[in-house]
């Protein structure tokens, strides 16, 4: 995180206060929502398999740990997505296997300004002696860490913790971590994406300072709550992936080191933080609710409401017709669910089948098997504990099969190398 700012120390040291960021209790809202723990989260996970794999294997045949920097880290939960990724898609019968266990970490460093923030992951943590935090001002790039630790295998930050760096400060630091890091070290950046549809009004921005806005934190609370609390603002970065494109290029000409993009993930498209506030674009549905609705136990969800209309978002050249394609297919999933709910027929009679795109096919398969399998049983609500979970997950594939890592989610996963040979 950049240097303090009076509202963004209030902010995050009140949330930790409260208890916002002890470990996962569940919720239909605030920082651990359903939609974090099974959308987010998972998605997040799902994106950097394929290269934490590659590189805890490199270092195991090297009898090495990994040594990881979590930069902006917060209390930690940073850990907890690292080290909770499955091998590969678990079977029916495979135990968890994971790609990143304990004993394969040489160090686990979080970084953070907050000293409240610092303090809570060293009590959720404190029994980890791999696991460790320090305060840093990251906006003055590594610091001290870039003489007192060799280098990372994985410099790595979640939940948009480095859109709270001006673009220059983030220049900063990524320099500094192309020379402290390794050939073949990684760089994970979770980025807050400008062409969310939560704040269309950010869309055309084209100054730095248009770029730079006002954010809150307001959905850690609930409605009730926000209509009778002043919440903090604080200024953050939004991105696109054009412009992350166009920084790793940056930093590659100023350090001479290569810092070459290999992914870049839309997460959250329709479902971010701030559908259900509406502080930035009012015209929104709570989509993040009755998401979140679809993975609670025992909660059956009216379907109705979850139809979204795209024709109230501002014309634009490429994001319009991005998300107009994946509203009419979460549309068509939700309309097909509703009706295959009570009635049986084939797939291939539903109109327009063979110009679904791929995904949205896959999706309605999935959904007409689980209605298929689970019609007959009578215990335990099948319905909202079997059904509408499957369809919240099939939701959640087709955004992330439609996206296109454009900056159109709440979130930016961009993941990069560092290339010096």
């Amino acid at each position: 995180m950049k240097s303090v700012k009076s509202n963004e120390w209030k902010t995050y040291t009140q949330a930790v206060q409260e208890g916002k960021y002890d470990l996962y209790v569940g919720n239909l809202f605030g920082k651990y929502d359903n939609v974090r723990t099974y959308w987010e989260d998972q998605l997040t996970r799902i994106v950097l398999r394929p290269f934490l794999k590659n590189l805890t294997e490199n270092k195991r045949s090297q009898e090495q740990g990994v040594r990881i920097v979590d930069l902006g880290c917060g209390a930690g939960q940073g850990y907890d997505i690292l080290t909770k990724i499955d091998y590969r898609d678990l079977d029916l019968g495979l135990q968890h296997k994971r790609v990143l266990p304990y004993e394969d970490i040489s160090l686990f460093l979080g970084l953070d300004i907050s000293q409240a923030m610092v303090e809570k992951g060293k009590s959720l943590f404190g029994e980890q002696a791999k696991v460790q935090f320090q305060e840093a001002d990251l906006s003055q790039g590594l610091g001290e860490i870039k003489n007192t630790e060799s280098a990372f295998d994985l410099y790595f930050s979640s939940y948009g913790s480095l859109s709270h760096l001006a673009r220059k400060d983030l220049v900063t630091l990524l320099e500094d971590v192309c020379h402290h890091g390794n050939n073949g070290s990684l760089v994970v950046m979770d980025l807050i994406g400008r062409y969310s549809i939560e704040w269309p009004d950010f869309w055309h921005a084209q100054s730095e300072e248009e770029k730079v806005r006002e954010y809150n934190m307001g959905y850690l609370y609930s409605e009730s709550v926000r209509k009778t609390t002043d919440i903090e603002s604080f200024p953050l970065r939004f991105w696109t992936g054009e412009e992350v494109r166009e920084l790793a290029q940056e930093i590659t000409t100023k350090t001479g080191v290569k810092l070459e993009v290999v992914k870049l993930v839309d997460r959250s498209i329709l479902v971010g933080r701030h559908t259900d506030t509406r502080s930035f674009n009012p015209q929104l549905k709570p989509t993040r609710r009755l998401i979140n609705c679809l993975h609670e136990d025992y909660m059956r969800t009216n379907l109705d409401e979850l139809i979204l209309d795209a024709s109230i978002f501002p014309e634009h050249r490429f994001i319009t017709p991005l998300l107009k394609d994946l509203i009419k297919s979460w549309n068509i999933l939700i309309e097909f669910t509703q009706h295959r709910l009570t009635h049986n027929f084939s797939l291939p009679d539903v109109t327009g089948w063979d110009e679904f795109p791929k995904p949205l096919q896959f999706a309605l398969m999935t959904i007409d098997r689980v209605i298929a399998d689970v019609g007959w049983m009578w215990y335990g609500d099948p319905r909202a504990n079997i059904i509408e979970p499957q369809l919240g997950y099939a939701l959640r594939t087709l955004e992330y099969e439609m996206q296109r890592g454009w900056g159109c989610g709440h979130g930016l996963i961009v993941v990069m190398k560092i290339q010096k040979d």
